[in-house]
């Protein structure tokens, strides 16, 4: 199919952010299976080489905010003058955000359809496009492409990366009514309406019966050439992704705890790396740890230089939020994880799709929860490790292109008619 597609996202062009990453990588795809890409976003990642994108800011002083402090992150790298210009910037704001927090309880990025609908009107008016696609984590993209696409009778997917109805997304009751009833508008409008597992598809029609919903695993892009493994006088256990919430240390450090005691020479051997965001609960965590000596925490890096490092550690850890969302979502870095060819300890929570998907592969899987299951699982590879018995698991079939794929034949049935 070679058409025009006008693609909705808050997120886009943002470095080490999972929301932005899934688009990220398939405006490639998707331009080199020849498909007319318009794109529109928010303000907070830069602008697209190579395609037309529109980049249009909130209006709601939470939205201004929101982007104004995304603006500095990209300026400025010392937090002393990143408070100095965010004081400087939004202080003619604040007055009007804690009025707009006292009376209207939604997610920053809420007042964004409203710009983002009036752009699309006017690319919509002068590109004539053929499909409406909407994606990423915040809702009003959704809501601006349903707009969009009753206005102009025009066939729209509408892509959750996550489940909207989860108090994680909607901490207020206002907000959690508000999300569900967007959710029940869109899958009653949208042509097709998609989900990035199995289970959050069937969740959301649970929740809204009779709407039919589609499924795609987002997957990751293949190394061109992957760098050989090789092992080092230590083993290296490495974590990538940001931590806080009920994502964090505490089991991985009371089973390492476990191990240590009972095999003492092992601190000499092991090291444990973290690449991302700590969290409070996480830093107060690794400082407590009486092992500290072997926690290497390298901080927030660059998406290429987090893949980079994958493939020098001897194994990969996931670790799962120990909450109700994790049961139907599947964090992106598995993907990543799963093309780099090394082993995996996955601490998941009460998810059977994803624990198949691994286990298949020869992963050791876990309940992020279980304390002894952990210790055996790191006990399992330290073991293979020491022998030189860590096995490299099989090619990962879950690719970017597949994916996309999946989104033009959807794109297609929706243009003829055929529906889901």
């Amino acid at each position: 199919m070679k058409g025009r597609w006008l693609i909705i996202t808050y997120f886009a062009n943002i470095d080490a952010m999972a929301p932005s990453h899934h688009i990220d990588d398939r405006l490639p795809v998707l331009k080199r299976k020849g498909i007319d890409i318009s794109l529109l976003t928010s303000p907070c990642g830069v602008r697209s080489k190579g395609l037309s994108h529109t980049r249009v800011p909130s209006l709601a002083p939470s939205g201004i905010r929101y982007e104004v402090r995304y603006f500095l992150r990209r300026r400025t790298r010392k937090k002393t003058w990143f408070k100095f210009w965010e004081t400087i910037l939004l202080l003619p704001v604040y007055p009007f955000y804690f009025i707009e927090k006292i009376f209207f309880r939604l997610d920053s990025t809420w007042s964004w359809f409203i710009p983002a609908t009036v752009a699309a009107i006017v690319i919509t008016l002068k590109k004539r496009p053929d499909i409406i696609y909407s994606t990423g984590g915040p809702v009003s993209a959704h809501i601006a492409a349903r707009a969009v696409s009753s206005l102009a009778k025009i066939p729209h997917i509408a892509e959750f990366q996550d489940p909207l109805a989860h108090q994680y997304a909607a901490p207020g009751k206002f907000e959690r009514l508000f999300i569900k009833r967007v959710e029940r508008l869109i899958l009653k409008t949208a042509s097709a309406s998609v989900f990035l597992t199995r289970q959050a598809a069937l969740n959301a029609s649970g929740r809204n019966p009779g709407k039919k919903t589609a499924s795609l695993y987002a997957g990751a892009d293949p190394p061109d050439s992957a760098p050989p493994y090789e092992r080092g006088k230590q083993f290296v256990i490495a974590h990538f992704g940001s931590l806080g919430g009920s994502r964090n240390l505490y089991y991985v450090f009371r089973a390492f705890d476990a191990l240590f005691h009972e095999c003492p020479d092992l601190t000499g051997y092991v090291r444990f790396d973290l690449y991302g965001n700590n969290g409070r609960n996480a830093s107060r965590q690794i400082d407590q740890f009486p092992y500290r000596e072997i926690v290497h925490a390298k901080g927030k890096v660059t998406r290429q230089k987090a893949i980079d490092s994958m493939y020098k550690a001897d194994v990969l850890l996931l670790i799962q939020n120990t909450d109700d969302v994790s049961l139907e979502t599947i964090p992106s870095k598995v993907y990543e994880y799963m093309h780099t060819g090394r082993p995996i300890l996955a601490l998941i929570y009460r998810n059977p799709e994803l624990q198949d998907m691994l286990e298949v592969r020869g992963d050791i899987v876990v309940q992020a929860d279980d304390e002894a299951a952990i210790r055996k699982g790191l006990e399992a590879y330290v073991r293979q490790w020491r022998q030189n018995r860590l096995l490299s698991p099989s090619p990962s079939p879950y690719t970017v292109e597949k994916a996309v794929n999946e989104l033009i034949r959807l794109a297609n049935q929706s243009l003829t008619g055929e529906g889901l």
